[in-house]
C-alpha cells in the first residue's frame, strides 16, 4: 500500500520540504488499532477499542479476531502484518 507517510508524532513526514510517499501498510494498521469505535465519523464501527482488552482479562484468539475484523473493515490484509504483531495473554 503506497501513500503519504507520517512521522513518529503523526505529522506529515517532510523530506526537503516535500511530503514523503512510501509503503504505509504498517502505519495504516497502527492508526486503525489506535481507534476506538465511534472515533471516525466516516465509519463509526471502525476501531477495535483495544483499551478494554488491556484493562480486563482477554483471550488471545478474541484479541486477534478483533484485529482481523477491523483490519478487513479498513481494507488491510492481516496476513501481511501478522509477522509484525505479537499478542501475549496476561
Amino acid at each position: 500500500m503506497k501513500g503519504i507517510l507520517l512521522n513518529k508524532d503523526g505529522d506529515l513526514q517532510l523530506t526537503g520540504g516535500r511530503m514523503s510517499v512510501g509503503d504505509t501498510l504498517v502505519q495504516n494498521a497502527a492508526l486503525v488499532l489506535a481507534l476506538n469505535q465511534g472515533g471516525m465519523k466516516e465509519d463509526p464501527l471502525l476501531g477495535p477499542s483495544l483499551l478494554r482488552f488491556i484493562r480486563g482479562k482477554y483471550n488471545q484468539n478474541t484479541f486477534v479476531r478483533q484485529m482481523k475484523i477491523h483490519f478487513q473493515r479498513a481494507g488491510i490484509n492481516y496476513d501481511e502484518l501478522k509477522d509484525y504483531i505479537t499478542v501475549t495473554e496476561k
